[in-house]
């Protein structure tokens, strides 16, 4: 079957790569749309959308673009550009996926662009600072293929043509590979986790939600899949949610790595969830131990693995976290429950682990139930985070709430 791929880049510079790539899309059947984001050269080629068409969807001129004077304003605006000019290619029905290629700069814009499409779509970015620290992890759409170019993007040559062959296969087979989306049949239920050595439960939860009806998407907790996980919720994807795995939350209140905040896209979805305080015993530290400040270096520590040491933490932060916990779940518009494991919260916690410490889960205990709104109810359970019998409870708990909420199926 014919799709539409979406071919961006800046035809003043990188014209030729451009027309290499959109000829072996096309010698595989399927039509393109290339989009220019130059700004002061011109075309070698006519485009389907001229630079002065994005300027124009970004509400302006392309020689207002120019008068801005800097690159960086002028890139800008032209991802702004971009964006919209996609969106509506995407919303037309005239985008199954999309290619960009590019330097630093290129690589810019092309950021806001792939965040701007639904995540699912075929997405591919061919950069010259692929994997490189110029590329945050927090403007990465979480559904994004990078490519590096090996070498730069100057010219056709054996290299750089290598590279594009590569490339052209790659989204093309995406593309291909993408079959009409069947109608949802089950409620699609999130279930987030931190992996099984830290914490159990996914292994007897998914199962039960699966029998209990439910298609089950599990994200892991480490930045990227909280981040993809909040998405999905705003994207409208899921139907509910069992948010069990907190780790960002830590991270995000140390300084650790990566520091997401989390625990309000469900609430603002006014979904089904069910919340457990998992694995803020400890915030992750990517990195030598010499990286890591100073006030933390007395700390219990845990190497999880060579990329990544667990740093404990502290009854004072164990209380923050309670209390951030309580004012972000108290905005919540659907029904929530947040069940406390009251033995541990993780494997990391228990008698003879290494985060071991009562006091510090007290504080947290005490931090939430004092300032959490009576809306929202606190279950305690005498019991271990990895109990079977936790992960019994919380899914009965989320069934018996999605049965009576009702929620549609996104």
């Amino acid at each position: 079957m014919t799709k539409t791929i979406v071919i961006v880049g800046t035809l003043d510079t990188k014209g030729d790569e451009v027309k290499y790539i959109k000829g072996l899309i096309e010698k595989r059947g399927h039509r393109t749309i290339v989009i220019d984001t130059g700004v002061l050269g011109e075309a070698p080629f006519v485009p389907d959308v001229t630079h002065d068409q994005v300027a124009e969807a970004a509400n302006t001129s392309l020689k207002e673009v120019i008068a801005l004077g800097e690159e960086g304003k002028a890139i800008a605006v032209m991802a702004e550009g971009t964006a919209k000019v996609a969106q509506e290619l995407y919303s037309s029905g005239n985008l199954d996926g999309i290619i960009a290629l590019g330097g630093s700069m290129g690589t810019s814009l092309a950021m806001p662009l792939m965040n701007a499409l639904p995540l699912l779509t075929p997405k591919l970015l061919v950069s010259t600072v692929a994997f490189s620290p110029m590329i945050p992890l927090d403007v990465v759409s979480k559904d994004l293929t990078v490519m590096p170019t090996v070498a730069d993007i100057w010219g056709l040559n054996r290299i750089t043509k290598r590279v594009l062959q590569s490339a052209a296969g790659a989204i093309a087979g995406m593309v291909e590979e993408q079959e009409k989306e069947e109608v949802a049949q089950k409620p699609l239920i999130g279930v987030t986790t931190l992996g099984t050595s830290g914490m159990k439960y996914v292994l007897w939860a998914k199962p039960l939600l699966e029998q209990k009806g439910y298609e089950v998407a599990v994200f892991h907790t480490n930045g990227i899949g909280g981040m993809t996980f909040e998405q999905f919720v705003e994207q409208g994807l899921l139907a509910g949610a069992l948010d069990l795995s907190l780790a960002e939350l830590a991270n995000h209140l140390c300084g650790g790595h990566p520091a997401v905040d989390r625990l309000e896209a469900i609430g603002k979805r006014a979904l089904p969830q069910v919340v457990a305080p998992g694995a803020l015993n400890w915030f992750s530290w990517f990195g030598s131990l010499e990286t890591l400040p100073a006030k933390y270096r007395d700390r219990k520590m845990y190497m999880h693995n060579p990329l990544v040491m667990e740093v404990k933490t502290s009854k004072e932060e164990m209380a923050a976290m309670g209390e951030v916990m309580a004012r972000k779940l108290n905005k919540a518009l659907g029904p929530t429950v947040v069940l406390i494991p009251t033995q541990g919260f993780s494997s990391r916690d228990g008698p003879g682990a290494p985060f071991y410490d009562p006091e510090a889960r007290k504080a947290f205990i005490n931090a939430l139930k004092r300032d959490i709104e009576p809306k929202i109810e606190v279950i305690e359970l005498d019991m271990h985070f990895n109990d079977p019998a936790f992960a019994q409870e919380a899914v009965s708990i989320l069934d018996d709430m999605m049965g009576r909420w009702q929620p549609a199926i996104p």
